[in-house]
């Protein structure tokens, strides 16, 4: 059963391992794998990011935008009432529209008001000259949406612009900002006032750019004979066809009339006011409705729409001729929506593209950051490596003269010892021959030099009335302490210098805030933690080092400084003592045998050489004059344990770098 278990569990491994997603070749596609790839846990997005691509996506699945533009009293409303088939918008002689309207598909008509301060208000659509004539209160309205059920707007989003010569100034900068956002414009002029001066200064500064989406209508063409728009539509194409694929003239009011009546739009409305009224019948209680009066409703719905589907129907055709508005709607079919869509597409991608490569640009950003942080680890683990070998080297030369100072000390010491080696007249009684008379055995007194330490003049001269001895001991061992401090401050210094380099990089980024909206929140705060807890996640090995140093290093100048000065009087008075019986014994030799034995007189060499012994100068030689001091082998550990710190730490910012490495590689392959 476990083998099963086993075998079954590897093998959704392996189809989980071999599982990708696969996304269609086309913009939503594209928006998918691009959401798939910068909003998965891994890359922490940002909600600014995740709001970004949503924006994306629905710029992706929204109808074209279609932008009626023109100046005031140019008949906007009637037209695009037109283009619509129902009097939905509210005319007039002033400038009525004085806020950007968005004509948008919904199951119902009603329109929404955004407020600037982020508010949204829906309202029924009696209420709409409430909200877009700019005769009202409406200063604190940043646009309107309206929505009505009609077929054209599940693939158009009309935009209802303020006119350009607008009482209010802001009106015609609105008016210049929309014009960047839509796939096509309409601009629509009086067939009597078009091509004027005014005008075309205006058409300079809103339309300079558009002219491969932009479609010129002069409107009111019912009110002229043929040769006067022919006239006009001559007039017009030399004075503003610099700014326009095309232009049309038409009847706005023409169209509207025989839109309106058109018979499947009569059908349309007349259905949708039958549901509207069984449904008002029928209420929440379908049981209690009675069946005479949903029999009589239906028959009164049949008996309308037959009377639609029999009207004459030939005026409103004819009217819908010479409207022109056909030309219109072709115009939007066949020019504005192929470049509208491909115009979408290449936006949509780039800018999808640009988001991407900002994320990019964030993980490199952090990934310099800790380059940065690399940079300042290389410099010091060089730096740190020469800086131990130079001390090694100088602070063996000072242990090395330090080592001689004991020297200097000992000889001191000798040539005390050795002047107060005194000549002093002994007598040694040599036995005399026997003569032939004499029985007894006889001595015969012989005076003789002898040599003779003397040791209360030594010690009164070195330790007691002057303390020669002492001085230099206690002078010798602050020598030392010094030493030893300047040694830890030496190698505290070199562990500051990677304190301050790190600090420094520290200052900026414990502090760092992202600098682009899309950006992740949790990548900088994670940026601002690593930074924050520098010492924890850099310095504190290197620092612990450096303590440790500072330990050992102070526990071997302590036992230094013991071996040298303890005792030191106990040893030279060894040493004195030492010399003053091998004196004596060579006098007790001498007296027993003259001829054989000598008289010993210690040399100067003799005694450095004892007080070497006694001071376990031997010793000392292999802790402070050798390859192998204490100190040599203190800085080659300090050596190899920063080296290999510095190997640690540096495989441990890089692992840092690694998942931003990766990222740019995936977004960097997702660009290409």
């Amino acid at each position: 059963m476990k083998k099963i278990l086993k075998s079954f569990i590897k093998h959704y491994q392996e189809l989980n391992q071999n599982t990708s997603v696969v996304f269609d070749e086309n913009l939503v596609g594209f928006l998918k794998k691009a959401k798939h790839l910068l909003l998965d846990e891994a890359m922490r997005p940002s909600l600014e990011l995740k709001e970004a691509l949503n924006r994306l996506k629905m710029r992706a699945e929204e109808p074209m935008k279609v932008a009626i533009v023109g100046q005031f009293s140019s008949g906007k409303s009637t037209f695009l009432n037109a283009l619509l088939a129902q009097k939905i918008l509210p005319t007039g002689i002033t400038p009525v529209t004085s806020k950007v309207n968005y004509i948008r598909y919904a199951d119902e008509i009603k329109i929404r008001i955004r407020y600037k301060d982020g508010r949204d208000e829906y309202r029924d659509i009696s209420s709409i000259n409430r909200f877009t004539d700019q005769r009202g209160e409406v200063e604190d309205i940043a646009y309107l949406t309206l929505y009505a059920p009609l077929e054209m707007l599940k693939d158009i989003v009309f935009v209802d612009t303020p006119g350009l010569n607008s009482q209010v100034q802001t009106d015609t900068q609105t008016t210049k900002t929309v014009l960047q956002e839509v796939d096509g414009i309409i601009w629509l002029s009086l067939m009597d006032n078009a091509g004027k001066l005014s005008e075309v200064e205006a058409l300079k500064d809103y339309l300079g750019a558009y002219q491969n989406k932009s479609l010129c209508v002069l409107n009111q063409k019912d009110r002229f004979t043929d040769e006067q728009i022919e006239s006009a539509m001559h007039y017009v194409k030399g004075a503003l066809g610099e700014f326009f694929s095309d232009i049309v003239a038409i009847s706005a009011s023409q169209a509207l009339e025989s839109r309106s009546h058109d018979k499947m739009q009569l059908a349309k409305s007349q259905t949708k006011s039958f549901l509207k009224q069984l449904e008002e019948k029928m209420g929440l209680s379908p049981e209690k409705v009675d069946d005479a009066l949903l029999c009589e409703a239906i028959y009164e719905h049949k008996q309308k729409m037959k009377d639609i589907l029999q009207q004459d129907l030939s005026e409103n055709i004819r009217l819908l001729e010479l409207s022109n508005i056909s030309k219109v709607l072709t115009f939007i079919n066949d020019e504005i929506r192929p470049r509208a869509m491909s115009a979408k597409e290449f936006a949509i991608t780039k800018e999808t593209k640009h988001i991407a490569q900002m994320i990019s640009s964030q993980h490199e950003l952090l990934m310099s950051i800790y380059d940065e942080l690399l940079v300042c680890l290389d410099d010091f683990q060089k730096e740190a490596q020469s800086g131990f070998y130079y001390l090694q080297e100088h602070f063996s030369k000072q242990l090395k003269n330090a080592f001689f100072e004991i020297e200097t000390i000992i000889e001191v010491i000798a040539q005390e010892i050795f002047k107060q080696i005194k000549t002093f007249q002994r007598i040694r009684y040599s036995e005399q021959k026997k003569g032939l008379l004499k029985s007894k055995k006889s001595y015969m007194p012989i005076a003789y030099e002898a040599p003779k330490i003397e040791s209360d003049s030594i010690y009164k001269v070195l330790f007691y009335d002057d303390n020669l001895i002492g001085k230099m001991f206690k002078q010798y061992v602050k020598n030392l302490n010094t030493i030893q401090d300047e040694v830890n401050h030496k190698n505290r210094e070199i562990y500051q210098k990677l304190e301050e380099k790190v600090r420094q990089w520290q200052i900026p980024y414990e502090n760092i805030r992202k600098n682009e909206a899309i950006y992740s929140d949790l990548e900088f705060a994670n940026m601002r933690k690593f930074a924050s807890k520098v010492y924890e996640n850099i310095l504190k090995p290197f620092n612990d080092e450096t303590l440790d140093s500072y330990a050992k290093v102070s526990s071997h100048f302590n036992h230094l400084s013991s071996a040298v000065s303890f005792n030191y009087q106990n040893a030279t008075e060894v040493c004195v003592a030492f010399l003053e019986n091998k004196i004596e014994k060579s006098v007790q030799l001498y007296e027993q045998n003259p001829t054989k034995f000598s008289l010993y007189s210690p040399k100067i060499e003799e005694i450095k050489d004892r007080l070497r012994t006694n001071f376990h100068l031997y010793e000392l030689e292999n802790m402070m004059n050798s390859r192998t001091t204490f100190l040599h082998k203190d800085y080659d550990r300090l050596i190899e344990k920063f080296k290999t710190i510095y190997a640690q730490k540096q495989q441990f910012v890089k692992e840092q770098q690694e998942r931003h490495r990766n990222i740019i590689a995936q977004i960097t392959d997702f660009n290409s």
